[in-house]
C-alpha cells in the first residue's frame, strides 16, 4: 500500500495504541489480539476462486521458501479442486505462476500427485536460477520425484527423488521419505512405506541430493540419529520419522525434527554432510535462523543457540501463541513478519514485528471459515525477495483457501519509533 509520506509521529493512547497514517503500532501482544482502534493493511485476492459450480482452491501451503521470482512480478500457486477430504493418489494438483502486474493472471505449469494438506507439494524457485521444483509421483507410480521447469526456456527435467529444502547456493536438496511420515495431513499418498513396522531403519533417513546431476546420497540414517537421540535404545512403540529439514543461512548445518506417532519431536543440528550430530531443542515448531548459530522459534518467538544446550537464551516478543514466523529479506533483521493458528475468537491474526522498536504493526485480523485439524488453512506468512510484499493463504473470506498479498512498502519505508 502506498500513503503519503507526512506522518511520521506516533502518538499513544490509553490502551498502549500508537496511530500513524495507514498503520498502527501495539506494545504487547495483548493489545494485538484486542485490536482497539486497529488499522489493518488492504489485502489483494490474488487467486480465482472459480465459480459456485466448479470452484478452485489455490494456496502456497507453506512458508519459508521462495514463492516469488527475484523481480516480485511472478508468485507460484498451486490450485485444487476439492477441500475438506483426505487426498487420493489419484487426485490432481495443477502448478502454476500468477502474474501480480498482469491482473494476477494464471499460467499452468504442470501437475503433482504427490501433494498434502498440510505443506502442499513443496513447490519454490532454485535460489540463483530460472528453475522451479515441485514434487510429484513418477509415470509408473513406483516412487516420488522432483519435476524442473524452467521460467525462461520452457525446458523440463526430473530428478529422481523428492526436495524438502534447497541450500541458499541452490545447488542441493534435502528430503526424506514422505511416504513415512504419519503426521496429521503431511505425508503423500500413492506409495507404501518400504520400511514400515521398523522403529528406526538403517535404509532411509535424510538424502541429498545434487540438483543439477540428481545424483543423491543418505547422509543421516534414522538408525544411527536413533543411536544419538536414544542412548538406551529407542523403545518407542511407533516407527521413527524425518519430517522436516531446514538450514542455516550459509548452508553449514541444518535442524532435522525427528518424531514418531506417539508424541515425540525432537529437534537436531546435523551438519550439511551429515556428520556432525548434536542435540538442537525439543519440541521444535515453526521456525527461522536468525542467523547460523541462532534460531527463532515460532512458538512464543523463543531464541535458541544451536550449541547443544536446548535452553531458551532469550525471547524476541511477548508473544503468546505458535506463530510462523518469516525474517524479511533486505530489511537487516529489523522485521518479522508472522500469522498464528485460530485462536478461541475464531479469528487468525497476521503481523508484523519491528525489533528496535519493539511494536507489533497488525496487518490483519481475519475470520476462520476451515475446519479444525488437516483441513485447515493455514496462513503460511512469505514475503517477496525484496521483503516487500507478504503472500498468504487464508479461508477469511468464505471461498475456501484462497491467496492473498498486502503491500508493506511504505511500513518499511516508514518505521515506527517509540515514544
Amino acid at each position: 500500500m502506498r500513503m503519503r509520506a507526512a506522518v511520521a509521529i506516533l502518538i499513544f493512547g490509553a490502551a498502549g495504541a500508537a496511530h500513524a497514517q495507514g498503520y498502527t503500532t501495539y506494545r504487547t501482544w495483548s493489545e494485538v489480539v484486542a485490536g482497539v482502534d486497529a488499522k489493518y493493511a488492504k489485502l489483494t485476492r490474488i487467486s480465482d476462486p472459480g465459480t459456485p459450480a466448479n470452484p478452485a482452491y489455490t494456496g502456497f501451503w507453506f512458508f519459508g521458501m521462495d514463492q516469488f521470482d527475484p523481480t516480485g512480478r511472478y508468485a507460484l500457486a498451486m490450485k485444487v479442486y476439492f477441500q475438506n477430504r483426505e487426498v487420493q493418489p489419484t487426485d490432481k494438483a495443477d502448478i502454476g505462476i500468477i502474474d501480480l502486474r498482469n491482473g494476477n493472471q494464471w499460467r499452468k505449469i504442470g501437475e503433482s500427485t504427490a501433494w498434502n494438506w498440510q505443506q502442499g507439494n513443496r513447490l519454490q524457485w532454485r535460489p540463483g536460477s530460472d528453475e522451479i521444483l515441485w514434487n510429484d509421483r513418477a509415470a509408473d507410480g513406483s516412487h516420488f520425484i522432483t519435476q524442473v521447469y524452467n521460467f525462461k526456456t520452457g525446458a523440463r527435467r526430473t530428478l529422481p527423488r523428492p526436495i524438502y529444502t534447497l541450500s541458499p547456493d541452490g545447488r542441493y536438496a534435502l528430503t526424506h521419505d514422505f511416504q513415512r511420515m504419519t503426521h496429521g495431513g503431511t505425508s503423500y499418498a500413492g506409495i507404501p512405506d518400504a520400511f514400515a513396522g521398523q522403529r528406526a531403519p538403517a535404509g532411509t533417513g535424510v538424502w541429498k541430493m545434487d540438483l543439477d546431476t540428481g545424483k543423491a546420497a543418505l547422509i543421516l540414517t534414522l538408525k544411527r540419529i536413533a543411536e544419538i537421540a536414544f542412548p538406551g535404545g529407542y523403545t518407542g512403540p511407533t516407527d521413527l520419522y524425518f519430517f522436516r529439514e531446514g538450514l542455516n543461512p550459509s548452508g553449514s548445518r541444518f535442524i532435522a525434527f525427528l518424531k514418531n506417532s506417539s508424541g515425540y519431536t525432537g529437534g537436531w543440528s546435523v551438519s550439511s554432510d551429515g556428520a556432525d550430530v548434536r542435540y538442537f531443542y525439543d519440541v521444535p515448531s515453526h521456525h527461522a535462523w536468525v542467523d547460523d548459530t541462532v534460531m527463532l522459534e515460532g512458538d512464543k518467538h523463543r531464541l535458541f543457540r544451536d550449541d547443544g544446550s536446548g535452553t531458551v537464551i532469550g525471547r524476541l516478543s511477548d508473544c503468546s501463541e505458535n506463530t510462523d514466523p518469516t525474517i524479511l529479506p533486505g530489511q537487516g533483521g529489523n522485521w518479522i513478519v508472522g500469522d498464528t493458528y485460530p485462536l478461541a475468537n475464531g479469528y487468525q491474526y497476521l503481523f508484523l514485528y519491528h525489533r528496535p522498536s519493539k511494536l507489533f504493526v497488525p496487518l490483519a485480523k481475519l475470520r476462520n471459515t476451515a475446519p479444525p485439524g488437516i483441513f485447515r488453512v493455514d496462513l503460511h506468512n512469505r514475503s517477496s525477495r525484496d521483503g516487500r510484499i507478504v503472500c498468504f493463504d487464508s479461508s477469511h473470506g468464505g471461498l475456501g483457501r484462497q491467496m492473498y498479498t498486502v503491500d508493506i512498502g511504505y511500513i518499511l519505508d516508514h518505521p515506527p519509533v517509540q515514544r
